[in-house]
């Protein structure tokens, strides 16, 4: 049998996972239960902990079976009745002695008769009157109580429970959300929703909704206290709201991909972000079909819709300033990159990388929305079919010498050359690199 923090504790390990420091206020009882609380905390460095000590209580424990990787029962042991009066006045005198090196304050309700009534509006309005954004996971039906927190973080269960609404679909959150952050005077709330990812709804009415990133779920065990860790410890260093529940959501995934209360490490955000962005960009890798029709849905939107196209092999400062300038023209940038065929036709000669590992190096930058490979020595069928707004080549082309000029000018499109910073020619480089004076 092994043992772990738990409730309150399993944010605490979260945070710490995150290299923050961390203050903790809670309560135990006077029993073997407590004490081994105890003694976990102070041996995790960079905790502070104050835990108030209820002769009377029953220390929580949650006991989980496990079978085959899965949990298949739990038993727990524990007090639920609401705290008595001096215990209150130890818990108050803890919170007011932390809230000056606190950042954020979070407080996750487990319903378990610590924050009653009196705890949260001390703690809430203590933590505004410092200007702390306060984070609250939430329990019961009645969310008046966390009156004038910053966010709310139910689950789908509870948002429902809370509101009385229907919470089936984007549309039901989303409301069920809007009443809550009217109904406390919130800043925002996040649904967490489980296999439907979060949906992130802002008193100023912005919606964004984040799909599950999870690949295999093992255990939600405590996946919601890693949430709120991960939402604080980001605001806590001043990523916006949007950017926080972002990283919120994967974090979730990687933890339910893992067994009981678990944890999540900095290098393995990162190592998910990464492979997120990485998915992203081979999503911007069309054929020509499917670009016309993302084209189309773009033009709804009123984007103007710009277009330069090339090799680029071996990518180098003057293509990155060609592609950044070209997207300076336009809202959304279509790169056309030559396949090893057409530029085997061009060159004679295969270029250095193929074309899966140009296209997604192209398609990895911000500024490029979408590439399209042809095997054609010019663009023209590309330029034909998805008739851009704006042409754009390097100032060291004129304009004559544009392949495709005509085309765009036609149907009455734009063509610009724009200045490049520095121009690199990747032929030069190759031969550089072959006789060793690069």
């Amino acid at each position: 049998m092994k043992s772990f923090l738990g409730g309150a504790g399993n944010v605490v390990r979260n945070l710490k996972a995150l290299g923050c420091r961390v203050a903790l206020v809670s309560v135990v009882g006077e029993d073997p239960e407590g004490k081994e609380i105890s003694q976990m905390l102070s041996s995790l460095s960079g905790v502070d902990a104050s835990l108030v000590v209820e002769p009377s209580r029953r220390t929580t424990v949650k006991t989980r079976f496990m079978a085959g990787g899965q949990q298949v029962l739990r038993v727990d042991t524990e007090s639920t009745y609401p705290i008595g009066r001096d215990t209150g006045e130890e818990v108050k005198k803890a919170i007011q002695g932390f809230l000056d090196c606190c950042d954020v304050v979070v407080l996750s309700d487990y319903a378990k008769g610590l924050l009653g009534a009196e705890i949260l509006n001390f703690a809430i309005s203590q933590a505004k009157d410092e200007g702390k954004a306060i984070f609250v996971d939430p329990k019961g039906s009645d969310y008046t109580r966390y009156r004038g927190a910053s966010v709310l973080t139910p689950n789908l269960a509870e948002l429902g429970q809370a509101t009385g609404c229907l919470v089936d679909g984007d549309e039901g959150v989303v409301a069920a959300a809007r009443k809550l952050i009217d109904l406390c005077g919130l800043d925002a709330l996040l649904a967490t929703r489980g296999r439907e990812g979060m949906t992130l709804v802002s008193a100023a009415g912005e919606v964004m909704h984040l799909r599950a990133e999870a690949r295999e779920v093992f255990d939600v065990s405590g996946a919601g206290d890693t949430v709120i860790a991960v939402l604080g410890a980001a605001q806590g260093i001043g990523v916006p709201l949007s950017g926080a529940a972002a990283l919120a959501n994967i974090a979730a995934g990687i933890v339910v991909g893992k067994v009981g209360t678990a944890v999540v490490r900095p290098q393995e955000l990162l190592r998910a972000i990464h492979q997120q962005q990485a998915s992203r960009a081979e999503s911007k890798v069309m054929d020509l079909p499917s670009a016309v029709e993302m084209v189309a849905v773009w033009r709804r939107k009123g984007y103007r819709i710009g277009f330069t196209n090339g090799v680029f092999d071996l990518l180098h400062p003057g293509h990155l300033s060609l592609l950044s300038r070209a997207a300076g023209t336009c809202d959304r940038l279509i790169v056309g990159l030559n396949g090893d065929l057409s530029v085997r036709r061009i060159k004679g000669q295969a270029p250095v990388q193929n074309e899966g590992a140009r296209s997604a190096i192209v398609a990895s930058l911000e500024h490029v929305h979408l590439v399209v490979i042809f095997q054609e020595e010019t663009p023209i069928s590309l330029l034909e079919a998805l008739r851009p707004d704006v042409l754009i080549k390097g100032g060291n082309y004129r304009l004559e010498e544009v392949v495709g000029a005509d085309v765009v000018k036609a149907y009455g499109g734009e063509v610009v050359l724009a200045e490049l910073a520095d121009i690199y020619k990747t032929n030069s480089r190759i031969a550089k690199i072959t006789n060793g004076t690069l």
